[in-house]
């Protein structure tokens, strides 16, 4: 009996181990992808700067100086994430008796060899199945099969993580499952390209991970390739960091302190940030700058506005998050301000709220397309700036 227990705290401390390693391995991939970006950044800035031969120099003094500020910023952001993660308290906790030996024995009739099975309970008691499997020669399965058959025989909803490798085969490994989140999202978006332009200056990006559906929005200053450039660039490091672990709002000061030491204040693109955990059903929004975002659920339609300023105007953002509570139906709707401007009544996000009030249309696509010939109806069929609208809506998960 005593060497058994300790054989369990072993294999205790071996998962403890594996699962700390993913999360800061996570972390710091995040970080180093994160720098890369910034340096390629800065070698773009220096280089169109050198062109101006008179302001390389006051360029550089101001870098230096603005440096050591930003540099103490990276830094407090990511010994605050590294603490977060060293802070995670998981415990490990046996199956044991009939139901492991079922799942074994099911799984072992469809060829596949269970090593070792048991539960992870992480933060706010989520719990996660962690298995080590093989297959029998010749036998190949994938993890979202895994899913299936976990579900049925453990009775709870499951989905395969996304680190988990996509085949499993005759070699042993881990895998992580967990818990299907209790609701489902659909996004849609619509947009239209300012007049005697060829690409919009507009950038967005959907992604769903961990449970959570993120929407990433920014508007860039001007039109065209140079506005493209300068929004997808926004696009592509918001979703770096977060994949870090930060949180919305934590997001949005580190870049709005890279932007204050990188770029020139006449070129501050915005961004729009909106988080929807899927798991509790709760939608957090951060901004720099940009127009304000809307929630209808059904005839009911919350404006939800930032007093903020586009990224790098200020070392402040002066911005903070909001969270607001979502239910079955609701729609998430973000949009650029080519949208609501250039109304005849002026307050194109009051008009635009009125019209969302009176639509029952329960598709995101619909909405947005709606939505976007409606803004363009209102401005006399002119486009004279780029306009987005993104919508997501939330449903519950179908019982199977």
């Amino acid at each position: 009996m005593k060497g058994r227990e300790e054989g369990y705290r072993t294999q205790q401390a071996d998962y403890l181990l594996d699962y700390d390693r993913r999360n800061i391995l996570r972390c710091a991939d995040t970080f180093e992808d994160l720098a890369l970006a910034v340096c390629r950044m800065d070698r773009e800035r220096e280089q169109e700067e050198s062109k101006d031969g008179d302001r390389e120099e006051l360029w550089r003094q101001r870098r230096a100086q603005e440096g050591k500020r930003a540099q103490a910023f990276y830094l407090k952001q990511a010994s605050d994430l590294m603490q977060s993660v060293a802070r995670t308290k998981v415990q490990i906790l046996r199956l044991g008796g009939r139901q492991e030996k079922m799942i074994v024995r099911a799984l072992a009739g469809e060829g596949i060899l269970v090593k070792d099975i048991c539960l992870v309970k992480g933060a706010e008691s989520e719990i996660e199945i962690c298995i080590c499997l093989c297959t029998k020669k010749k036998i190949s399965v994938t993890a979202a099969e895994l899913a299936d058959y976990l579900s049925v025989l453990m009775d709870i909803r499951l989905v395969s993580e996304k680190g988990n490798p996509y085949f499993v085969g005759e070699e042993p490994v881990t895998l992580y499952f967990e818990k299907e989140p209790d609701f489902c999202c659909m996004t849609a978006s619509a947009t239209a390209i300012r007049e005697n332009e060829a690409q919009s200056g507009d950038s967005f990006s959907f992604f769903e991970e961990d449970g959570k559906m993120t929407i990433i929005l920014s508007d860039g200053v001007g039109s065209g390739e140079e506005a493209a450039r300068d929004s997808s660039r926004i696009v592509d490091l918001t979703e770096r960091i977060l994949s870090a672990g930060l949180s919305c709002q934590a997001t949005v000061d580190m870049l709005n302190g890279m932007f204050c030491e990188s770029e020139e204040e006449i070129r501050m693109p915005t961004l729009d940030l909106c988080r929807i955990d899927l798991k509790k059903g709760v939608c957090s929004i951060a901004k720099a700058g940009g127009v304000s975002t809307f929630i209808k659920r059904g005839q009911l339609v919350e404006k939800v506005s930032v007093d903020s300023l586009p990224l790098g105007l200020s070392q402040e953002s002066g911005g903070e998050e909001i969270e607001r509570p979502l239910k079955e139906g609701d729609m998430v709707i973000l949009l650029t301000d080519g949208v609501v401007e250039d109304w005849p009544c002026m307050d194109g996000e009051f008009f635009l709220m009125q019209q969302m009030e009176q639509m029952t249309v329960t598709s995101p696509v619909d909405m947005a397309n709606l939505l976007l010939q409606y803004a363009i109806g209102q401005s006399q069929g002119r486009i004279r700036d780029d306009m987005t609208v993104l919508v997501a809506g939330i449903w519950g998960n179908a019982p199977k």
